[in-house]
């Protein structure tokens, strides 16, 4: 930073001054950095604020201290080094604060502001449920919930005041929401268990160990940079981790080398053998291997025997031998597994499997990991399916209604998208059905793995124990299509045609696009111009944007900023700035209380500020209103991750196959996002890299251990 001087005094090094801030910029969530438009108390000098400010909204006052630089875009800026929130000074202020604050709308905060006047804010401090429950029309609740939130905000600024040192006050909410009145005690006593809250990583939790004289060489130190490092490899997909391996990513945190002994030894970690699980992962992965290998040896329950021959459908066609094995195998196994990528039959043998057992008159569950799977799931099989959590009526945090001792009644499962179970999720699913229960499992094993620990669908076919029956042939009418051809030419490691055959739909595209520039810029025309006048769609509704990274010049941000700009230039400001009226947006974590899962679409219809609550439908048609409080995992859906497609089909897809996203780019990727489309699909990049991305078969390389407890 040429010629910078520090915050308006530039003799005086660390000075600071009084800002007010007038607007949001912009405001990156999962890292706290924004750019604020501020002015300052004293000069009324106006200028931009940026670096780690995304604490501070429209209104709210605060100490700031930085150095000045000149930006192409934004011009003459301060990049802050710390900012302090500090209480307003004048009356609307005041009132925007108390807005803030739960059922104290506009209208009781200027009450408040004038029958309180300049001390309304030290009045409430000396007894927030005596001034609320005052207000005419605030009941006890609402009182007490005010006071609560009042409380919250209070504790808040506390937590700023001891993280600003450390660069980081914006995530002061969120450490208060994990842990309530126990953070400061957390902060001091036990820092490393900050990195329990999203955005905050072992670093910056080492850091203010560090600074609290925590031992570099320390074995704390050690065993903290061990938990946390297997939890990303959990997060990475692993079940485990060896202990070598473990070392390796433990050293590279702490910049030392530890010993292995002491990191095994850490509370929560299981050293088997030379593997190193966290201990609940553990017990999944033990309990899923003996509920699997119990139903794999024990005899079939269905007494009903489908016959050697297929029967005729409606159509007057019947399956194939090898469809047929497959129904056969869900009445004469306990567990059974349908395998195959798009095209081969797999909807046909479900739906006959369906067919025979209402036809013997047996209780049947149809089920999913994801809403929209289970809506296709239903859709194909004019029988009810259900999501696995609604289907065993649990809540994470609570049990099941269906578990271990109160199974549900049911006679056959079938789990569709199987290739979307982690560990975690076949557990609770085998653990709510009987023994008796058979269990068919369906899936394309050649999609990405599950988000999540483990990959058991892939497992139990490695495993050997249950019959899998995998469909090879494509069939006539789906070989039409180029995407279904395409897929299975990219699985087979063969870099996919893009003219269509004499006898093909042309519904697959590539266009050819070197820079990312253009890359993007052909996105974000495909989706809004192209794709509706082609293929009849609604650009926001019907369209969905694929991208293997976040960052970047064509990564998931920048096309979610551009395709909103595009599609919904006009849509009223809501909650804040974050989002627009009309916006596609997506739940990034389960919300059972909601029942949107991670991975669900909604569209924004409206905003209340006043009851801090929006209004959204989701994809399956419904509407939903959504508390303030709870929208923080909500996020721009025009351009989505191909992890969070799995489970959907969407009528266009348009996908981003630049060489920009070269380390993300992989067999199982493109094949995953190429087969989420239903009708059409596009991909936008350069042949260099769809031909590197066929070329590369990784599917993860994740360390689990079940095939072989399954084996043994």
């Amino acid at each position: 930073m040429n010629g910078a001087a520090t915050l308006f005094d530039t003799d005086a090094p660390g000075h600071s001054a009084t800002v007010e801030v007038l607007g949001v910029i912009f405001c990156a969530e999962d890292d706290g950095y924004a750019v604020l438009e501020v002015q300052d108390a004293e000069s009324g000098e106006g200028f931009a604020l940026v670096g780690p400010v995304a604490h501070l909204g429209v209104g709210d006052r605060a100490e700031v201290s930085g150095e000045w630089q000149t930006h192409a875009r934004y011009g003459r800026q301060l990049r802050a080094q710390g900012a302090l929130p500090l209480d307003p000074a004048d009356r609307e202020g005041r009132i925007a604060y108390l807005t803030s604050l739960r059922h104290i709308g506009p209208a009781r905060a200027e009450r408040l502001v004038e029958e309180h006047g300049e001390e309304v804010l030290g009045t409430i401090a000396a007894d927030p449920h005596g001034v609320f429950a005052s207000l005419r029309g605030v009941s006890a609740e609402q009182a007490a919930d005010a006071a609560e939130s009042w409380h919250a905000s209070r504790a808040v600024r506390d937590l700023h005041v001891q993280l600003a040192p450390h660069g980081l006050a914006h995530l002061a909410a969120p450490i208060h929401t994990r842990f309530g009145d126990s953070s400061m005690a957390i902060l001091h006593e036990d820092p490393y268990r900050l990195t329990e809250v999203a955005g905050v990583g072992f670093a910056r939790a080492d850091k203010i160990a560090l600074a609290a004289d925590v031992p570099p060489e320390s074995s704390r130190r050690a065993q903290a940079a061990a938990v946390y490092a297997l939890g990303e490899a959990e997060q990475q997909g692993n079940s485990y981790l060896p202990l070598s391996e473990l070392t390796q990513r433990t050293a590279k945190l702490l910049g030392l080398n530890p010993d292995p002994e002491v990191l095994s030894e850490a509370r929560g970690l299981i050293l088997d053998q030379d593997r190193v699980y966290r201990e609940l992962t553990q017990l999944s992965e033990l309990a899923v291997a003996q509920m699997l290998a119990v139903r794999a040896v024990a005899p079939p329950q269905l007494e009903h025997d489908p016959g050697e021959t297929p029967p005729q459908d409606a159509e007057g066609t019947e399956l194939t031998d090898e469809q047929w094995s497959a129904v056969r195998g869900a009445f004469g196994s306990r567990i059974s597994v349908l395998t195959g990528g798009p095209g081969v039959g797999k909807t046909a043998c479900t739906r006959a499997v369906v067919e025979e057992a209402e036809g013997a008159g047996l209780r049947i569950a149809l089920c999913a990991p994801t809403g929209r799977a289970a809506r296709r799931l239903e859709e194909a099989t004019g029988h009810t399916a259900q999501t696995i959590h609604r289907m065993l009526e649990w809540m994470p945090g609570r049990e099941p209604t269906f578990k271990p001792g109160h199974p549900l009644p049911a006679d056959l499962i079938v789990v569709d998208e199987s290739s979307m179970l982690n560990l975690r999720l076949i557990e609770m699913l085998l653990g709510g059905l009987a023994e008796s229960t058979h269990v068919v499992f369906v899936g394309d094993a050649d999609q990405l793995p599950p988000i999540g620990a483990g990959k058991p669908f892939e497992d139990l076919i490695a495993s050997g124990i249950a019959p899998v029956v995998r469909l090879t042939q494509i069939f006539r009418q789906a070989a039409r299509s180029m995407i279904t051809t395409a897929a299975h030419e990219i699985n087979q490691g063969r870099t996919p045609h893009l003219n269509p055959e004499d006898d093909q739909d042309h519904d697959f595209f590539f266009i050819d696009r070197l820079h990312p520039e253009r890359a993007l810029e052909t996105v974000v025309e495909v989706v809004a111009e192209r794709a509706p006048k082609r293929f009849d769609v609604d650009p926001i509704r019907e369209v969905q944007v694929l991208a293997p990274m976040y960052r970047g010049a064509v990564g998931i941000d920048a096309l979610n900023e551009c395709l909103q700009a595009r599609l919904n230039p006009d849509g009223k400001r809501a909650l804040g700035e974050r989002f627009r009226v009309g916006d596609r947006l997506i739940q990034t974590r389960n919300s059972h209380e909601l029942g949107l899962m991670n991975g669900s679409i909604v569209f924004l219809r409206a905003d209340d500020p006043d009851e801090e609550e929006i209004l959204v439908d989701t994809d399956e048609g419904e509407s939903l209103t959504i508390p303030y409080g709870e929208t923080a995992t909500l996020r721009l859906a025009y351009a989505i991750s191909v992890h969070k497609a799995q489970g959907c089909e969407v009528p266009v897809v348009v996908g981003v196959c630049h060489r920009s996203h070269s380390r993300m780019l992989t067999r199982p990727l493109l094949y995953t996002a190429i087969t989420r489309a239903r009708n059409s699909c596009v991909l936008i990049g350069d042949l260099g890299a769809l031909a590197a991305a066929v070329g590369r078969d990784d599917s993860g390389g994740r360390h689990s251990g079940l095939a072989e407890r399954l084996r043994a």
